[in-house]
């Protein structure tokens, strides 16, 4: 499904980084007409397995349904509430993250996020969440034919109101920059700073700027994200992130590499074996083997060399155990003191 919308510069987009869009199979009611018993009978294939009930007046067939990832659920969750909706709503936070194709570590919401006039208060229907926080037009764009807050103002949102460790892999991903093409570059850190400074002021805002200027380019994905707020609020040194080696006359990229101790460390999901994207045609056994080449290639050049999975890097006390084993040695926490929770 193409999808299309604008940049603050105005340019088109032709490529974003959105989910695949399982959408093609929606069944909505008022689809079907006014006719007598219609959502009756779609209730109907409901309590006989048939379809979904995703909610009220949206349906979608049950096999499909179980084989869609929770970031996919979500996705047509957030399109059946937008097409149902009378008049043009601009989707926003979680419900315009999951069409920029931004991660969500603490899982995607139940409820659609709808940002609406200040003047028009912020009272929400039953699976609906309204934010009463102003429509700019510089702040909307389109996917899909859906108004949608655009990438940095969905990040900046997020920001300033999700968890820490979720708030940072969402910046981070929006920020990659990938080397060899595959992963499109949503935006930079001068743009998300920009549009901070337009929007003030709004509850968030310190935290929203600090977390933007903690994010980086150079992570390779959430797990890796996680880690490296885990490393900052255990004091650990700061990594260089992707340092290249040569193994076999090739570059190869490490997660994290500290100097003072020629030390390197790898954060690794389940994803990485068994997805198309990592995959690139291979078998996950010959991807195991190629990474394997890959890390002994790294420990003959380093003093020290650790692996940990993305769990460890998502917790902070068995990641420091991990990285004191490596002969890290911890200081003062660095840059995100005090921003852990986002205030009420």
């Amino acid at each position: 499904m193409t999808r299309s919308g604008s940049d603050p510069s105005g340019s088109n987009l032709s490529r974003i980084g959105t989910p695949s869009d399982p959408s093609d199979a929606i069944i909505l009611a008022s689809d079907l007409g006014n006719a007598f018993g219609v959502d009756f009978r779609l209730r109907r294939e409901s309590s006989r397995g048939r379809l979904q009930r995703v909610s009220r007046g949206l349906y979608y067939p049950s096999a499909r349904w179980e084989q869609l990832r929770d970031d996919q659920r979500y996705l047509i969750r957030v399109r059946g509430a937008a097409l149902t909706r009378r008049g043009q709503v601009v989707l926003c936070h979680q419900s315009a993250a999951v069409l920029w194709g931004l991660p969500m570590l603490v899982g995607w919401p139940s409820d659609v996020h709808l940002l609406i006039e200040r003047a028009t208060g912020g009272r929400s229907d039953p699976g609906i969440r309204r934010h009463a926080l102003g429509v700019d037009a510089r702040d909307v764009t389109t996917i899909d034919g859906l108004s949608v807050t655009t990438i940095e103002r969905t990040v900046v949102d997020l920001a300033a109101t999700l968890d820490l460790k979720s708030a940072v892999a969402l910046v981070d991903r929006a920020l990659y920059q990938d080397r060899f093409g595959r992963t499109p570059t949503l935006t930079t850190k001068a743009a998300l700073l920009a549009t901070v400074e337009r929007m003030l002021p709004f509850r968030g805002s310190r935290r929203a700027r600090a977390i933007i200027q903690f994010a980086t380019h150079l992570s390779g994905s959430p797990a890796e994200s996680s880690s490296r707020v885990n490393m900052a609020l255990s004091g650990f040194p700061e990594p260089e992130l992707q340092h290249l080696f040569v193994v076999d006359g090739k570059e190869r990229e490490s997660d994290f590499y500290w100097l003072e101790i020629d030390g390197v460390g790898e954060c690794d999901g389940k994803d990485k074996y068994f997805t198309p994207d990592y995959l690139a045609g291979r078998s996950p056994e010959q991807l195991h083997y190629d990474e394997k080449l890959r890390e002994d290639g790294i420990r003959r050049q380093v003093h020290g060399f650790t692996r940990w999975p993305a769990s460890v890097g998502m917790s902070q006390y068995p990641l420091r155990r991990r990285l004191l084993e490596l002969g890290l040695t911890p200081g003062p926490q660095r840059v995100l003191r005090g921003l852990e929770h986002p205030k009420s």
